[in-house]
Order: structure tokens, then C-alpha cells, then sequence
């Protein structure tokens, strides 16, 4: 009897065994990425004061859409988290406006142009009260020829600008 029991434990082990070793299946969704993605996500070669994080899919809400994301994120020497999503779409300026179109009713102008690594960015200055103070965060957005990629936010634009800038993009 204890034989038969030792036979069929082994018996299960082996199941077990091959089942692990045909199933090539992962659940990393970050491993299925295509290189221009994983480009625009930088993990390496960063700006001094940041420290790559981590990497994944998320869900994002622009205006009234969940849109699909990969996102990086990023620790600054100052302890606060900064973060790189990569928005892959066929119409990446439409993501864009459907984004700006957030800021419609802000009673100011948040959008500044500016220009690095080759090409237009808009910065994105949002405001919100800090111990009754009003304070300023920030976001850069642009449009690759697939995705809208966006870079922030922190109170430090600088440090937003930096960040932008890893991404090659």
C-alpha cells in the first residue's frame, strides 16, 4: 500500500513538473511590450536624482475615457514619485486634446509650449491648496508618431523637464 501511494505522489510530481516546464505563459504584461515602449520608459542611464521604480500596465482616466498605459516610476532624490506614461494609440494627438480638454474650466492658462530633445512639448501646470496656499504641479505632454507620452507631475518643473528628457523621445 505504501508503495502505491509513493507511486502516484511521484506520478503528481511529474504532472506537475511537465505542466511547468511546456506553459511558457507569463503574467508580466511589461514582458509583452513592444521596444519603442520599453524605449520611451528609460531604466537605465537616468538623470541624476531619480531612481527607476518599477514598470506596468495601468488604466488612466483622460476626460471621460480609460485609456491603457505603460507606465514607469521614477523616486527623486527628495523622496517624491514621478512618473513616465507611454499612451500607444493610432491618434495620438486626439489622447492629447481629449487630455487638455481636462483643463477647460481652470480659470487660468496651464498650457506652455516648450522645446526639448528635438521637438515641442507642452508643460501643464495644475494648481492645488497646500496649508492654504495655492501651489503649482506640473506635467509635460507630446506626441510621438503612436503614442502621447506624459511626464510628471512635481512641483519641481525641472525636475519633470529632466525626466522628459531620458525618455529620447
Amino acid at each position: 500500500m505504501l508503495k502505491k501511494i509513493a507511486v502516484l505522489f511521484l506520478f503528481l510530481a511529474i504532472v506537475v513538473f511537465i505542466s511547468g516546464c511546456i506553459d511558457n505563459t507569463t503574467d508580466d504584461p511589461v514582458n509583452k511590450t513592444d521596444p519603442v515602449t520599453s524605449d520611451q520608459i528609460p531604466t537605465v542611464n537616468l538623470p541624476s536624482g531619480f531612481t527607476f521604480m518599477a514598470k506596468h500596465e495601468t488604466n488612466i482616466e483622460i476626460g471621460n475615457f480609460s485609456r491603457n498605459a505603460i507606465e514607469g516610476v521614477y523616486r527623486t532624490d527628495t523622496g517624491d514619485d514621478i512618473y513616465i506614461q507611454v499612451f500607444k494609440t493610432d491618434s495620438p494627438e486626439a489622447v492629447m486634446e481629449e487630455y487638455k480638454a481636462t483643463y477647460k474650466d481652470a480659470g487660468y492658462d496651464p498650457f506652455t509650449e516648450i522645446y526639448f530633445n528635438g521637438h515641442k512639448a507642452t508643460k501643464v501646470t495644475s494648481q492645488f491648496i497646500s496649508n492654504g496656499k495655492p501651489v503649482d504641479k506640473y506635467n509635460l505632454i507630446w506626441t510621438t508618431k503612436d503614442s502621447m507620452i506624459k511626464v510628471g507631475s512635481s512641483t519641481d518643473p525641472q525636475k519633470v523637464i529632466n525626466l522628459a528628457t531620458a525618455t529620447n523621445s
